[in-house]
């Protein structure tokens, strides 16, 4: 696999030159991370995704989460949901051993368009594990979370939006739980389908 421009000397024309590096480089990178296949990370990831399940379940029936999640507002959740992800995302690329490393000098920027196509392949897949945790989070809190109960912890009438705002803070601390699993994953599940150029 080579990037473009390892071979060009240009033409005379930087501008075309530069044009031409660039779109080439993201063209082979967005083919890296499609090949990579990151909505299968989740999936072939076990004890992380039995960890997530397992703290979004125990956060959906405690009042405390609910009142937390009623308190914190768009920015907090945001804020929860970006660390979350970012916990995960940390754990499975350190703890699987993911990213490359140059041999020589001359493969330093191989190497780093590597590391960049695996954080992507990793945090498109985590994203996504985090949108299935969303989804499954609220269909939970529908079934699970009675209505005169939760409006009795929060002390006042619920509705369709107290409900989003404990899923959203429910996937994030089941992402954080997951993050937790990641780190008992073996690097052989870690590894699998997730290194660039497989």
């Amino acid at each position: 696999m080579q990037l473009a421009g390892d071979d060009d000397h240009g033409d005379g024309s930087t501008v075309r030159y530069t044009t031409r590096l660039i779109t080439g480089n993201l063209r082979l990178l967005t083919g890296m991370v499609w090949a990579n296949r990151p909505w299968r990370l989740a999936a072939g990831l076990s004890r992380a995704l039995t960890a997530a399940v397992a703290a979004g379940v125990f956060a959906l029936v405690t009042s405390d989460i609910w009142r937390l999640a009623d308190a914190f507002g768009a920015l907090r959740l945001s804020a929860a949901a970006l660390v979350a992800v970012l916990a995960i995302t940390v754990t499975l690329i350190v703890g699987g051993n993911l990213w490359e490393h140059a041999a020589a000098p001359a493969q330093r920027r191989q190497v780093a368009l590597f590391k960049i196509a695996t954080t992507a392949t990793v945090v498109m897949g985590v994203a996504a594990l985090y949108v299935v945790l969303f989804v499954l989070a609220a269909v939970l809190a529908a079934a699970l979370v009675v209505p005169a109960v939760f409006a009795g912890s929060l002390g006042h009438p619920v509705d369709v939006g107290d409900y989003l705002e404990l899923a959203w803070f429910t996937s994030s601390l089941a992402t954080v739980g997951g993050a937790l699993g990641a780190g008992l994953e073996t690097d052989e599940a870690v590894r699998e389908d997730h290194r660039p150029g497989q």
